[in-house]
């Protein structure tokens, strides 16, 4: 009896080690492709003039120029914000990966599979409405509710590209930044499916469940997955991800590790769409710090899994005026 319960224990203790082995330190960037090189500065601006963001810079080893880093809060994921490819000095396997048609940003686009919304939270949102109004941003008409926090102030608007950003009120906060990531919600189209592939890969832990609705906790950062009808819209409504269009939105995810292949090899092993095996990444046939894997979620939401020589923590190098 006692060696059966022995065998037991070391076997929950392997899972244990497994599970923790490919968990990522942080999600540590939300990838925003812009519709241009004039939206792509618009972006910039739009999170460091409203939301005091502040940019960020790259180890000096071969660093990339086509994407723009931006922190709003010290020791949580950069917002990254590039213009559509192809980029110079970059070679991908699909020499077709950029030959999409553009889908002009609108507002009554239809809500896509993925990121529906990057949340920021504050400790007050009235400032903040009333600065970006004057500068003649967009608010949702109505009340807004979030899914799985009916009772939290929150206020959805459109940004650059018609993107959905929501202000959530948190006066809790103890942080000396204003500004800073709340969540990110995600619209699913099978809730079952899309859990069980963030905790086969990511090793997420849930932390709530509503109707139709999951909030996980991957890393540093929560994220809130829903089936459209927890979103008050109908599966009609929403589309698929298709690799032929190019939204301007956000196009992938990324997390850190110091490692990542437990994770990439968590991924085959549950027979996840691999779409580029770990690799170096070279920037003008030279090599850069950053050695990363390409997933796809159920929906088709590019998930990359990375590690960058040197570092296994936020970004910490601001980027000094010119």
């Amino acid at each position: 009896m006692k060696e059966k319960l022995l065998i037991l224990i070391i076997i929950a203790l392997l899972v244990n080690i497994e599970s923790n082995a490919q968990k990522p330190i942080m999600l540590d960037d939300i990838h925003y492709y812009v519709s241009d090189s004039t939206v792509r500065n618009t972006a910039v601006n739009y999170f460091k003039n409203f939301f005091k963001g502040r940019e960020m810079a790259e180890q000096p080893i071969n660093p990339l120029s086509f994407i723009d880093f931006i922190s709003l809060r010290p020791d949580e994921s950069t917002l990254n914000i590039s213009s559509p490819g192809p980029f110079p000095g970059i070679k991908v396997g699909d020499p077709k990966r950029w030959e999409r048609d553009k889908v002009k940003p609108d507002p009554k686009n239809p809500p896509m599979y993925g990121v529906r919304w990057l949340a920021i939270n504050t400790k007050s949102i009235r400032k903040t409405v009333k600065q970006l109004l004057k500068e003649g941003y967009e608010f949702a008409a109505g009340d807004f509710t979030l899914p799985t926090e009916p009772n939290v102030n929150a206020v959805a608007m459109y940004g650059f590209d018609y993107n959905i950003i929501v202000l959530v009120e948190r006066p809790q906060l103890k942080s000396k930044s204003t500004f800073g990531i709340d969540h990110l919600q995600l619209i699913v189209k099978n809730l079952e499916e899309n859990v069980k592939f963030f905790q086969d890969v990511l090793a997420a832990e849930i932390i709530d469940k509503k109707e139709r609705s999951t909030v996980l906790k991957v890393g540093n950062h929560k994220f809130v997955l829903s089936e459209p009808e927890a979103l008050g819209l109908s599966r009609e409504q929403v589309v698929e991800r298709d690799p032929k269009k190019f939204v301007a939105n956000i196009d992938h995810l990324g997390f850190l590790y110091d490692d990542i292949e437990p994770a990439f090899y968590a991924a085959k092993a549950n027979n996840y769409k691999i779409v580029m095996e770990p690799q170096q990444m070279m920037y003008f046939e030279k090599p850069t710090p950053y050695t990363f894997c390409i997933l796809m979620s159920p929906d088709n939401l590019q998930i990359e899994l990375e590690q960058e020589e040197g570092r296994v923590t936020a970004r910490k190098l601001y980027k000094t005026a010119k």
